[in-house]
C-alpha cells in the first residue's frame, strides 16, 4: 500500500458566478434607467395638457356656481327693493367709473357709498343676501385680488382701502345715452336683454379665464362667452385706470356692449 494518498480536490460553489448573478438580477442598467425615464417623460407630456384642461373646466364650473349664487342674492335684493338691483356709485356721474364696478367696499371717507362703505355687490353681503363672501372670488383668478387679501376687511366695521371682488358688476343704471343723458335703471325683469355680471374687467390681470369668460344675464342664466382670439382681454388696460375719462368710459361701454351680444362661435 502506498505511503501517499491523493486527496480529492474540494468542491467549492462558484461564488463569483453566484454573486455576479445576484447583482444582475437586483438592479437596473444605465440604459434601462434612461428608457424608463424617457417613457415617464412621454406619458407626462401626453397627460399634463389633458389634466390642465380638466382643471380649467372645473374652475369654470366653480366660477359659474359663484355667479348663480350672486344671481340669487340679486333676485332676493330686487324683491325687497321695488325690482331694482344693488346701487353702485361707480355707475353714476357724467364719467362713471365703470372699471371700478368690481369694488364691493369703498375706501373710508366716500360719503356717497352705502353704510360702512358697502357698494355694488357688497350690499348683498352687508344685507345678508349672500351667505358666503368667497362666492365673490373666482378660483381661476391670478391677479392682485385673491380672497385671502380681504378676509379681515369683510369683518371690520370700516375699511381703509377699497375691497375688490373678481366679478364685474353692471351697476344699477345702464350706459349714458349718446347725448350724455343718464342711463336707464336696470331692473330684474329685463331678462336676457341685460348683462348683469361678467368676470373681472378692471385690467388684464383681472381677466380670470383664458379664451373667454363667464357671464350672467338678466334672467340669471350663466354661460361661458367664448373668445378664442382673446380680443376682449387685449382691449383692457395693462394697469387699472384710476381716473375715468370720456375715452376710458367709451372703451368700457364698448366692451360691455360686445359682451352683451350673441356668443361668438367657439
Amino acid at each position: 500500500m502506498s505511503r501517499y494518498h491523493r486527496l480529492p480536490y474540494p468542491s467549492f460553489p462558484s461564488s463569483r458566478r453566484a454573486s455576479s448573478g445576484a447583482r444582475s438580477g437586483s438592479g437596473f442598467t444605465v440604459i434601462e434607467l434612461i428608457v424608463c425615464m424617457g417613457v415617464v417623460a412621454v406619458l407626462c407630456g401626453i397627460l399634463l395638457p389633458s389634466l390642465r384642461a380638466t382643471r380649467q373646466a372645473a374652475q369654470r364650473v366653480s366660477c359659474a356656481s359663484n355667479m348663480r349664487q350672486i344671481g340669487v342674492g340679486l333676485s332676493m335684493y330686487a324683491n325687497t327693493n321695488a325690482d331694482r338691483i344693488c346701487r353702485s356709485v361707480n355707475a353714476e356721474g357724467s364719467t362713471p367709473q365703470r372699471q371700478e364696478l368690481m369694488a364691493v367696499r369703498l375706501r373710508n371717507g366716500l360719503a356717497s357709498a352705502g353704510p360702512q362703505g358697502w357698494d355694488g355687490l357688497g350690499l348683498l353681503v352687508s344685507g345678508g343676501y349672500l351667505d358666503r363672501c368667497d362666492c365673490l372670488y373666482c378660483a381661476s383668478h391670478h391677479g392682485e385680488h385673491p380672497p385671502e387679501r380681504y378676509n379681515l376687511d369683510f369683518a371690520r366695521t370700516s375699511v381703509g382701502a377699497t375691497v375688490y371682488g373678481n366679478y364685474q358688476y353692471a351697476g344699477h343704471v345702464g350706459p349714458r345715452g349718446s347725448e350724455g343723458q343718464p342711463g336707464e335703471a336696470i331692473t330684474m325683469d329685463a331678462g336676457r336683454n341685460v348683462l348683469l355680471l361678467t368676470d373681472g374687467l378692471r385690467a388684464r390681470s383681472d381677466f380670470n379665464h383664458g379664451n373667454g369668460l363667464n357671464r350672467m344675464m338678466g334672467d340669471l342664466s350663466v354661460e361661458f362667452w367664448h373668445d378664442a382670439q382673446d380680443s376682449v382681454r387685449m382691449q383692457l388696460p395693462e394697469l387699472p385706470v384710476t381716473v375715468a375719462t370720456v375715452d376710458s368710459c367709451a372703451t368700457y361701454e364698448s366692451i360691455w356692449a360686445q359682451l352683451t351680444g350673441i356668443d361668438p362661435a367657439p
